[in-house]
């Protein structure tokens, strides 16, 4: 953690996001109705967020188990010889509060790539034995079955390369936002750990199809200069979880 000098005063700057947590804890009030959410390290404390208790309860089973006890608090915590401080970190947790506050960040790019797959699929089936004689030995009428099928099939073949073209433009698109939002191949899979190691399910199944996505799409994961509008998902993603 860096720190600056004000006035002869020695001011704290905010923990870095890599910098490894001893714990995090959720501080619920009376009517376990809202919540907000610390991180600590080596003695340094920093809200992260805040809202309602539910969306946490529901994203993590550690938090419902918890909460069942009619506590004050909810803390997560990691055993050091778990190699926590790769993972278990600042950023860490704000990428799980922005999973948990938008979801769909993650769960859109998983979403094309499932559907540009079934087209993947379908545009092969219907490639097989295009232009071939399958129905030769049926002589001449055979023949013109066959091209009849072939014209069916070449038809459908062109309707799914347009969908192709626009699911994977969708799919960049959507990869994009993601990395502007903190999602990439190396954070999703310390997300991971998290989601096993607290039990966030929904999580967990999402950081799978995504890092699966990577290792099979490596071209539209690419490095992403964040515009103004993928600054804006950034920032609605971020501390406040009112709803």
């Amino acid at each position: 953690m860096k720190v600056i000098w004000d006035k002869g005063a020695r001011v704290k700057e905010k923990m870095k996001s890599d910098t490894p947590l001893d714990y995090a804890v959720f501080q619920l009030s009376p009517k376990h109705s809202r919540c907000e959410l610390f991180v600590s390290s080596n003695g340094n404390t920093e809200k992260l967020a805040s809202g309602s208790v539910k969306p946490f309860v529901t994203h993590l089973k550690v938090a419902e188990e918890q909460v069942a006890l009619a506590v004050q608090s909810i803390k997560l915590e990691v055993e050091k010889r778990k190699y926590a401080e790769t993972w278990f970190t600042k950023g860490t947790l704000e990428r799980f509060v922005r999973f948990v506050s938008t979801p769909e960040v993650l769960e859109l790019v998983n979403t094309f790539d499932a559907e540009m797959s079934q087209l993947e699929a379908a545009w092969r089936i219907y490639s097989q034995g295009v232009g071939g004689q399958h129905a030769g030995a049926l002589g001449g009428g055979g023949t013109g079955i066959t091209a009849a099928a072939d014209a069916t099939k070449k038809e459908l073949l062109r309707a799914i390369d347009v969908r192709l073209v626009a699911v994977r433009q969708d799919l960049t698109t959507a990869c994009a936002r993601a990395s502007a939002a903190g999602f990439n191949p190396d954070t999703v899979s310390q997300l991971q750990l998290f989601a096993d190691q607290f039990g966030a399910h929904c999580l967990n199944e999402a950081c799978t199809k995504f890092i699966s996505l990577c290792q099979r799409r490596s071209d539209v994961i690419n490095p992403w200069k964040p515009s103004v509008d993928d600054r804006a998902v950034r920032s609605s993603c971020e501390s406040d979880m009112s709803n």
